[in-house]
């Protein structure tokens, strides 16, 4: 349980701070196709904690503490911050390489499609009916932004384009690391039963 608060609290800290020294946090941390072609690569992470104006940082602050209360007893086993920079990582370099032409972006919402995955993956694992239920929502979410694009209420709060696919690419980085997991969790209970009968 503690490891939960304290893994969202070093990210909405950091969040804070970045936004704090604006624009100066914007030059250094934030996604910029360029940038990261020179080889400031830190940006393919860092880019997720910085915020375009107050209210997309509010946005993303109450959603991560959504997520995690949603998800809170997932959470309590897997470890929030791996997961998180899996999930940046895997944006940003989706980003890079699939949309060449995206110059910049920043913010947390795919990331959060990240760990809102996983954690539904989580809830099908243990077949319960409320991961049925939040997956289909969630299916249905992603597939509405995309047929419909992003909500223009939302862009004129945070004052920027929403860039959906990051939305896209952060729930298929939550199941890919669920897969990942799962799959390093059999191996593992393989290994110590081998073991056990060699030792026996």
């Amino acid at each position: 349980m503690r490891a939960v608060l304290t893994h969202t609290v070093i990210i909405l800290t950091l969040s804070t701070l970045l936004f704090i020294f604006q624009p100066d946090s914007h030059q250094w941390f934030a996604y910029y196709h360029s940038a990261i072609e020179k080889g400031q690569l830190w940006r393919l992470v860092t880019a997720h904690f910085c915020h375009t104006n107050g209210y997309h940082l509010l946005l993303n602050g109450i959603g991560l503490v959504v997520v995690v209360s949603l998800f809170f007893d997932t959470y309590k086993k897997q470890r929030l911050l791996p997961l998180l920079l899996f999930s940046a990582l895997f944006i940003s370099l989706c980003l890079f390489f699939i949309e060449p032409t995206t110059q910049g972006y920043v913010g947390l919402s795919g990331v959060l499609h990240g760990l809102f995955a996983f954690g539904v993956c989580d809830e099908l694992r243990k077949k319960d009916k409320w991961g049925i239920i939040l997956g289909v929502g969630f299916i249905a979410k992603i597939a509405f932004e995309q047929f419909n694009g992003p909500s223009a209420s939302t862009e004129s709060l945070i004052g920027a384009t929403v860039l959906i696919n990051a939305h896209l690419y952060g729930a298929i980085a939550g199941v890919v690391y669920f897969l990942c997991a799962q799959i390093w969790h059999v191996s593992k209970v393989k290994y110590v039963v081998k073991n056990n009968i060699t030792n026996k």
